[in-house]
């Protein structure tokens, strides 16, 4: 070549020839293995990071210190798994160029089989699956077919796995609420008269505005979550229910006397009449109850609700509670005894069981109160009056509907009238009832590529172009590529008798030759 100015030289050297060091020969042969070792290391330890992530995650409480929200367990886990995937097929990589050489090397081949393995080293589809491949290099057909399925790993990672709420039975030692109401050590519930005895005179404020709170919000309550965030405990209290009688005759004149609201004449139109059967300060006294679906406007449908009428007496009970708690969510259900009648308020003795008669007839009396009263509408047609009552504290309760303020719509009154005591009483497990013990339920790629590369692939080859150049340059695939090319042969396969394997030319130099050209023995 010339060497002016400008001009530049490319010099090529062999592979390796037979002036090589023994030191350079050491260095061709270990040096590239970095790269394999590098990856098997890595992979290593995101795999174990990642089982000791998953390990560390695994049932652990949402919001526990150090706290770390749900979706970044999810993005931590992806990034272990997308990293592991990306090693793994670069490794995967590496093994299928390995197995190109390998098997380039060890037997004799047309150019046409050499051109399908070159095709399926590439990850070709169609030279993969539809040829004979697999019967010359099933090994490498196989890594090629694995090497299509790493993209199914990204399915399977955290991020687009479901979280699904589980719990596991592992019994432990917890305290729960005693639901002691006698307890002197418990606050006090009630009013009484000390110059007439333990004569009950209603209930202290603290514990109407429990029973306030809890008829307005209209459902179970919050209770004590005596076992954290993820567990299963149950507390037994002592306190009040409701027994009603359904389809009872009612006082006269408890529903206003008029049985068709449509009716257009004078009178009233009562759609609750709660109304006590006995002394109002007395714990035990029944009251009636009587409710009727309609609207202070003709013409209203009054089926879409429901009618009827009940004699409900305040009982003592027994409530069973179940709380569970998952994740910090917590859901309660229950079970109910009915143990027998109150106490009546009249001289109870000053002892244990007086005391506790007096709270929960505190209690009692506080619920019951809820539930009294009436809505009534009053109409005079011919003077053009019209007056409309509804100020009973009935209107905030859970089985009305209330959907414009002259329409009121009935639901399950009886099961409402139940559930009030329930939650009642359940609310009531939020004051200091005392604490007792009880139990708590809280539960082979990379080594094949390196055994290849050391035994068939020693000068580390690759399919770039410039290795590509130098195992196909020699005196027989030039002279078959001139023949090609001077129109002398239509394909370089039309001589399919001629086979080429991957070894030591005569000169020291790697590169396909015949069975005549090869002088190594590997």
């Amino acid at each position: 070549m010339n060497s002016g100015a400008g001009s530049k030289k490319l010099v090529l050297k062999p592979m390796f020839g037979a002036g090589a060091s023994n030191a350079s020969a050491n260095s061709a042969n270990f040096g590239p293995l970095m790269k394999p070792l590098l990856c098997f290391t890595i992979g290593l330890l995101l795999a174990i990071a990642h089982h000791l992530f998953n390990l560390w995650a695994m049932g652990r409480t949402v919001g526990a210190h150090p706290s770390i929200p749900q979706e970044w367990v999810l993005r931590v886990g992806t990034a272990f798994a997308i990293g592991f995937q990306t090693i793994l097929a670069s490794s995967l990589g590496f093994v299928i160029c390995q197995l190109l050489w390998f098997y380039t090397r060890r037997q004799y081949l047309t150019i046409n089989d050499i051109n399908t393995l070159y095709l399926v080293e590439r990850k070709e589809l169609v030279p993969t699956v539809m040829s004979g491949a697999f019967v010359r290099s099933p090994l490498l057909v196989t890594a090629t077919v694995l090497s299509f399925l790493l993209p199914i790993t990204a399915v399977f990672t955290p991020a687009s796995l479901g979280v699904v709420t589980s719990t596991f039975d592992t019994l432990g030692p917890c305290q729960v609420s005693a639901g002691n109401f006698s307890s002197d050590h418990t606050p006090r519930f009630f009013r009484n008269n000390a110059t007439e005895g333990n004569y009950l005179e209603g209930p202290v404020s603290s514990v109407q505005r429990i029973v306030d709170t809890t008829f307005a919000s209209q459902t179970m309550p919050q209770v004590p979550r005596y076992c954290g965030n993820n567990c299963t405990y149950q507390a037994t209290i002592f306190s009040m229910t409701f027994q009603c009688q359904t389809n009872v005759q009612l006082p006269d004149d408890s529903m206003g006397g008029i049985t068709d609201f449509n009716y257009p004449g004078t009178g009233y139109r009562i759609y609750w009449n709660a109304s006590m059967a006995g002394p109002q300060g007395d714990p035990p006294s029944p009251f009636y109850v009587g409710w009727h679906t309609g609207a202070t406007t003709f013409g209203f449908d009054g089926s879409v609700g429901t009618n009827g009428t009940a004699l409900c007496t305040p009982m003592k009970a027994q409530y069973d509670f179940t709380v569970r708690i998952i994740n910090g969510v917590q859901n309660v259900s229950y079970t109910t005894t009915i143990t027998g009648p109150l106490d009546t308020t009249t001289q109870w003795p000053n002892n244990v069981d007086g005391h506790a008669a007096l709270q929960l007839g505190a209690v009692t009396i506080a619920a019951r109160s809820r539930l009294l009263g009436e809505i009534w509408w009053w109409l005079n047609p011919v003077a053009r009056e019209s007056i409309t009552n509804d100020s009973s504290p009935v209107m905030l309760a859970s089985f009305l509907n209330v959907s414009r303020s002259e329409t009121f719509v009935w639901g399950d009154v009886i099961t409402g009238i139940e559930q009030t005591a329930a939650n009642v009483t359940a609310a009531m497990l939020n004051v200091d009832l005392g604490l007792k013990d009880s139990e708590c339920v809280v539960g082979l790629a990379l080594v094949l590529g390196v055994v290849v590369f050391l035994r068939f692939n020693p000068d580390n080859l690759t399919t770039s172009f410039i290795d590509t150049i130098g195992v196909t340059r020699n005196a027989e695939l030039d002279s078959l590529g001139l023949q090609y090319r001077l129109g002398l042969s239509g394909t370089l396969n039309e001589d399919q008798s001629d086979t080429f394997r991957l070894g030591r030319l005569g000169e020291g130099y790697v590169g396909f030759g015949t069975k005549e050209a090869i002088c190594s023995t590997e």
